[in-house]
């Protein structure tokens, strides 16, 4: 067996595969695309990937042989983008569109010729409510101004005259937006009408645009044109600058699945999305077309057409096989990194994960082909990226900013990893010139000395505020936790992520609904469950014990619809004194269904059953009701008169459609279950206000039919995935050594050897999803009795029988009759 490596001028070519010809001669299985690079900057290379083929000495290529050109069209090798990583500075914590580059400047552009990539500043705002301006010189940081610490720095943005270069630099801190030149003069100073503190802001010309959790402001020349409240929480905001017009768009990005278009403060059209919409971005120059990122990982470009509502809509970045599960996107950003006039797209997650993407298209076309060039994690969440030139003259690279502020590039410049570079990245060594190490090992030692004072200076200042006669006491402030809390419709789960400035020593983790923790690939925290006493109403008790420098953890569960509490996390920083914050998190009843803005003629036609309530409770007291009861509820009710929501069941499919006012509400729903859960939650709450409510429900005999049929699919699927893998794990207790011993099975079992990896791997990924079916049928058959006063608990066996031996007609049967000798009467 032999690897190829196939080499061309000024590249690097991996073959995937190859086969011999009944002449020896070695054919190209793989079509190709040509690596971008140029001869004086080589920057993309292709992915080490070889497969190895038959050795045959006499008539295969061997490692390092020449090809020529022409051989390259028949190859498909990824390419991939070479950077190397050059740490700037630390500042306070950071959060979402926290730094910008200053665009380089006119003078200095023009000095050095065009074509050159000049050296750019960076402006980063913190938490801490400092703004500083930094740029790099001979490797040396020089900070050209830093402000006061103040306010929490909300986000930051670049801006200037229509027509002229963005380099004012605007930051958002509670209700005001301050204005900075670069030289760190403060030019403006102006506080919004805001009530809430600003969330997201977004500069454009003499347009200020600033948004809070349900407020969204329009200000031209610092006078407000206009406002819009929003029921959903307000993620993000845009501005489109059609071209050639003095039209202004604006585009927000909701947590109820949706991008809302506004045009004079207006909503103009409302897309509905499959995911929650994380963060947007709009590329330079372009007026029509609008990236956004979603807490799934995926990355959807929008072509929005501004003369009708006709919008098209293309996948960019979605989960590939064998990745799994992406995390949330919390930045994006383009940029020419490679120099060939196509920008690549730069996509970074709440996981530490950085992609870099190369657009095989001019100017956001649509049908583009999107290649991963660069991958890598960084451990904490990153805040924001940005496409530029820092560190070197003519040297492109990406600049990161992680949560806890750390701030560095990733350039594509080539840096000896010695200490040997003359204390200068940009310098060349010339041939036989003696390198001097001795000024760079200096001021390392200099800084490292300032360090340690600066260390012995603290920690004495504490030891003396500690002290018995000082009034000072021995307290840890309060920790920032940066976390999410996510249902996952692609596999029914939620994933909670938590990250905090300093390493975790253990999270404990409490609940008192029954929930199922899962294993997450990325989580390298030991876990341990103790056990629960039935009579302290603990469900589950698990600590998660992390590695050394674990600043952030992934948890992964299951839940059960129906059962409701509250999930309590316990994270206990390696901090001294020992301390720890706690966190609640709460499962509603209905924890599975999602919100549904475009649900189809088709799918509101099924057959359902109705729960009707009636009494005097208000529309937001039935609001607050539906609220701790379904998440992704909208949090605060604007309209008037009745309002209407549809809920999707992320596993089985089911819907939920509500309309409620004041007085009255009704609840219609394909599965009993939902139903059932309903009634018994609302009646719950409506009791604690001491609210008597009448009460109506209607149950369609048909939609247990209707649901079978629906989930009848994954019945089939997973039962036979189930007897698959039993058999091929008893085929391989065999130990078949030979073909003839192979070839005396049937074909259906052959079949199962060669693909028991498959099978096992598909398997692995949900071993209690055929539970979780029968579970929900099960439910199903006890509520609908449930509803006639019958207790049938004692026929459940059977019906497990029944699944695991399915059959539409006879399950059918099955939930329709119950014999009178088995019926007993329930207690509700």
């Amino acid at each position: 067996m032999i690897f190829l490596k196939v080499r061309f001028p000024n590249e690097l070519v991996e073959v995937f595969s190859l086969e011999q010809n009944a002449t020896g001669d070695c054919l190209p299985l793989f079509r190709a695309k040509r690596s971008r690079t140029s001869p004086s900057q080589p920057l993309i290379t292709i992915a080490t990937q070889t497969l190895a083929i038959q050795n045959n000495p006499r008539s295969s290529p061997q490692k390092g042989d020449f090809f020529p050109n022409s051989i390259l069209t028949n190859f498909a090798p990824e390419m991939e983008l070479e950077l190397t990583r050059v740490d700037y500075t630390n500042v306070g914590l950071t959060g979402p569109n926290s730094l910008q580059l200053l665009p380089p400047s006119a003078s200095t552009a023009s000095t050095s010729g065009g074509g050159h990539k000049q050296q750019q500043k960076v402006a980063i705002g913190d938490q801490d409510g400092v703004l500083q301006l930094f740029s790099m010189k001979k490797d040396e940081l020089q900070v050209h101004f830093k402000t006061l610490p103040s306010e929490k720095i909300a986000s930051v943005k670049l801006g200037g005259q229509a027509g002229s270069v963005a380099d004012k630099i605007f930051t958002a801190s509670e209700n005001k937006v301050r204005g900075f030149n670069k030289k760190g003069k403060l030019f403006l100073a102006f506080e919004t009408s805001l009530t809430e503190t600003i969330r997201s802001m977004c500069v454009s010309g003499s347009d200020l645009l600033v948004c809070g959790n349900h407020v969204y402001n329009h200000y031209r020349d610092c006078k407000e044109v206009g406002s819009y409240l929003c029921g959903d929480v307000i993620v993000d905001v845009a501005a489109l600058c059609p071209n050639n017009t003095s039209r202004l768009i604006t585009v927000l990005a909701c947590s109820g699945r949706v991008l809302r278009v506004l045009e004079h403060a207006r909503v103009r059209q409302t897309l509905e999305l499959e995911s929650v919409p994380t963060v947007l971005y709009v590329p330079k120059g372009i007026g029509d077309r609008i990236l956004c990122g979603f807490s799934d990982g995926s990355v959807i470009l929008f072509h929005l057409n501004l003369l009708s509502t006709e919008v098209k809509r293309e996948v960019l970045v979605a989960d590939r096989e064998g990745e799994g599960i992406l995390s949330a996107v919390t930045c994006l950003a383009t940029y020419d990194l490679s120099g060939d006039g196509k920008e690549e797209l730069i996509v970074g997650r709440r996981d530490g994960t950085l992609q870099v993407f190369a657009m095989n298209s001019d100017e956001y076309q649509f049908e583009m082909e999107c290649t991963q060039i660069y991958r890598d994690n960084f451990s904490e969440s990153i805040s924001a990226v940005q496409g530029g030139c820092v560190g070197a003259t003519n040297y492109t690279e990406i600049v990161v900013c992680t949560y806890s502020g750390r701030i560095f590039g990733l350039t594509t410049q080539c840096i000896s990893k010695s200490l040997g570079d003359n204390g200068s990245r940009s310098a060349e060594k010339l041939a036989g010139t003696p390198v001097d190490t001795s000024a760079k090992l200096q001021r390392i030692r200099a800084e490292i000395y300032e360090l340690e004072q600066t260390i012995a200076k603290e920690r004495e200042r504490y030891q003396l505020s500690t002290q018995a006669l000082s009034s000072g006491l021995s307290a840890i402030p309060m920790l920032p936790i940066n976390d999410a809390f996510l249902l996952s419709k692609d596999d029914a789960t939620y994933l909670l992520s938590l990250e905090i400035p300093t390493p975790i020593e253990h999270v404990l983790l409490q609940c008192d609904a029954p929930i199922t923790l899962l294993d997450v690939e990325k989580n390298t925290a030991v876990v341990s469950f103790s056990e629960c006493d039935k009579l302290s109403g603990n469900s589950l008790l698990a600590s998660y014990r992390c590695q050394l420098n674990t600043n952030r953890i992934d948890l992964k569960f299951r839940t059960i619809e129906g059962q409701t509490g509250t999930l309590q996390v316990y994270i206990t920083p390696n901090l001294q004194p020992k301390c720890c914050q706690l966190k609640r998190y709460p499962i509603a009843p209905l924890s599975l269904h999602m919100i549904v803005h475009n649900a189809t003629d088709e799918m509101l036609a099924r057959p359902m059953n109705t729960l009707t309530l009636r009494g005097p409770f208000s529309q937001a007291e039935m609001h607050n009701w539906m609220i701790n009861s379904i998440p992704e509820l909208p949090e605060k009710l604007y309209e008037s008169g009745k309002v209407a929501y549809t809920f999707r069941h992320v596993f089985i499919g089911t819907l939920l459609v509500c309309e409620y006012g004041k007085g009255e509400a009704t609840f219609r729903s394909d599965n009993i279950s939902t139903i059932s859960i309903l009634k018994d939650f609302i009646t719950k709450e409506a009791t604690k206000k001491r609210i008597k409510l009448e009460i109506s429900t209607s149950i369609n005999e048909s939609t247990i039919p209707s649901l079978i049929k629906l989930i009848e699919p994954m019945i089939l699927h997973y039962n036979k995935l189930t007897k698959d893998y039993q058999l091929a794990q008893a085929l391989l207790d065999l130990d078949i050594r030979d073909d003839d011993e192979f070839n005396t099975l049937s074909e259906e079992y052959r079949s199962l050897i060669r693909n028991q990896q498959t099978i096992g791997t598909e398997f692995r990924k949900q071993p209690t999803i055929l539970n979780r079916i029968y579970g929900i049928l099960t439910d199903l058959y006890i509520d609908k009795f449930k509803f006639k006063g019958v207790n049938v608990k004692t026929k459940l066996p059977q019906l497990i029988e029944l699944l695991e031996n399915y059959s539409y007609d006879e399950l059918v049967q099955f939930y329709s009759v119950v014999k009178a000798g088995d019926e007993e009467l329930g207690d509700g």
